[in-house]
Order: C-alpha cells, then sequence, then structure tokens
C-alpha cells in the first residue's frame, strides 16, 4: 500500500430485526446477537478505517451492538418511526480514533424527506442515514449512506432509488472545490440487478456504480448470487439484493469484494442476510477539508 493512500473497508449487513415471532429455522436474538458481533468485530478486525452501514436495527439491537463492539467506536442514524428512538434503523457504525463524523442526516425515503413519512406505495416507513466523515490527521473526507428499501412498493423502491440518487448528488456536488469526496452507499435493496430500482441507481449519469463491478472477478469472495438466504422458510427465495454502490471512483482503487456466510457448522442462521464487504484504497488529502 502507498503512503499516499487510506485503506478503507466498507460494510453492509440487513441484521433480522429482534422479532419476538422467530421463524421456523431462525434463533432468538439472543442467540444471534453475540454470533452476529462476534463476525462484525473479526470482519473489521486489523482495519483502522471501516464503515459498518447495518440495517434492519431496533434500538435494543442497536445498544447491544455498540456495547460488543466497545468504546472505540461510535454510530450515527435515527429510528425511522418518529426520527427518534422508535422503529428500524438504518445506523453507520465507524471507529473515532479514525474518522470524526462532521455531519449527519436521516432522511425519509418519501416525497417528504425531511419528516418522518411513507413513500408512494411502500408499507412502511423507509430511512436512509448519511454521514460526512474526516479522516483525523490527513482530514481526508468521505461520504457514507446506509439504507433500506421498501419490501413491496416497487413504485416506492424505484422513486426511492432516484432520491438516493439526488441525495448522493447534491452532498458531493455541494462540496467547494474540484476534488470531491467519494460517496459510498450500502443497503438492503429488495431489488436484483434486473429490477427497476439497481437499475435506476445504475442507469447512465447517476454516477453510482457497483462496487463488486470494479474488483476483477478472480478477486471476487464468496456467492456473488445470493446475499439473501432467508432462513430456509419453502416460500421465501434467497437472491442478490444487498449492494455496496460508489460515487467519485475516480482516483480510487478495488482491492477486494466479498458474500461471507452468514452460517456455519452449528447451522444457526447470524441473520437471514450475508454481509457485503468491500476494500478500497483512497488518496490522501482528497477533499481535504481543512
Amino acid at each position: 500500500m502507498s503512503t499516499s493512500t487510506i485503506p478503507v473497508r466498507v460494510v453492509t449487513l440487513n441484521i433480522r430485526y429482534a422479532t419476538k415471532k422467530p421463524v421456523p429455522g431462525e434463533e432468538s436474538w439472543t442467540v444471534r446477537c453475540p454470533k452476529l458481533c462476534a463476525q462484525l468485530a473479526f470482519i473489521a478486525s486489523s482495519h483502522s478505517s471501516v464503515f459498518i452501514c447495518l440495517q434492519e436495527v431496533l434500538h435494543t439491537q442497536l445498544t447491544d451492538i455498540q456495547a460488543r463492539l466497545g468504546p472505540s467506536w461510535a454510530h450515527i442514524g435515527r429510528g425511522r418511526k418518529d426520527g427518534e428512538e422508535a422503529g428500524e434503523f438504518s445506523p453507520i457504525f465507524f471507529r473515532i480514533e479514525s474518522w470524526g463524523c462532521e455531519r449527519n442526516e436521516t432522511y425519509w425515503l418519501s416525497k417528504t424527506p425531511d419528516v418522518p413519512s411513507k413513500g408512494w406505495d411502500a408499507a412502511l416507513e423507509r430511512i436512509v442515514t448519511m454521514g460526512l466523515f474526516c479522516r483525523r490527521k490527513t482530514q481526508t473526507a468521505a461520504i457514507i449512506m446506509s439504507t433500506h428499501l421498501d419490501h413491496k412498493g416497487q413504485t416506492a423502491r424505484e422513486e426511492s432509488a432516484h432520491l438516493l440518487v439526488k441525495l448522493a448528488r447534491n452532498w458531493t456536488e455541494s462540496w467547494a472545490g474540484d476534488l470531491k469526496p467519494p460517496l459510498f452507499l450500502g443497503g438492503d435493496f429488495n431489488s436484483t440487478p434486473d429490477g427497476k430500482a439497481y437499475k435506476a441507481l445504475t442507469m447512465p449519469g447517476s454516477g453510482m456504480e457497483d462496487m463488486s463491478n470494479l474488483v476483477p472477478i478472480n478477486l471476487r469472495y464468496g456467492n456473488q448470487e445470493i446475499t439473501y438466504t432467508s432462513f430456509g422458510e419453502p416460500n421465501e427465495e434467497p437472491k442478490r439484493i444487498d449492494f455496496l454502490f460508489v460515487r467519485g471512483s475516480n482516483g480510487l482503487k478495488f482491492l477486494t469484494f466479498g458474500i461471507l456466510p452468514n452460517r456455519f457448522d452449528d447451522m444457526i442462521y447470524l441473520s437471514d442476510h450475508r454481509p457485503v464487504v468491500v476494500d478500497v484504497e483512497i488518496p490522501v488529502g482528497a477533499a481535504n477539508i481543512s
């Protein structure tokens, strides 16, 4: 690694909310929590610059994860129901010794993104958490987004994708100066690559790219076709609906892409989704905020 670059690891994972009525094949959060948190800690080990984008996180789960990751970590995000603690979060976790959060916002994926609201034909309130982060010492900046699109409303998913593109463009293009910060978007999009939401995110002119396509095939790890496994329910179809996107890929070096296991020999699903991980190098001094 060149001394003029910073290695950054970006992770996205839908952790499955702490339901009081687990489906067959699903363990309770009390069983899954230590195993899932151990996986997150392992994924982040030996990486000082890690951003973990989570989805479907209830406030009790948020506090559990924060406690298990420890005081060297912090998170941003708000509950989607009331903008405080109610409803699911799409938080972003980061190491406080490496990065400081200069700005963070929660937007609702709707026609009124600044207030708690449902969008279009969505069954539930949906949000995106956004943060502008500054790398300590170098002052290099990066923008991180974590989101979860609706599971029922096709129009809501497509319109939400257009809103995400707009928000990403606004945050990066409002930056003073020629060097714009790279932006990374992780989430559960409830859309396969042939779905309208995915296509809206990656259409020409969106500025967004699927980071899996920026890593050579021989460096991609895991089953590239499945991120949602379910808990083995007979009516559920395993598919690829969790993604990591980037805006502003010029000057970045993409090193690895992985879809990691969510179940091991004990046959306990950590979640019904698999973690998606990318390693990238960011030039030092790009989008310097000093």
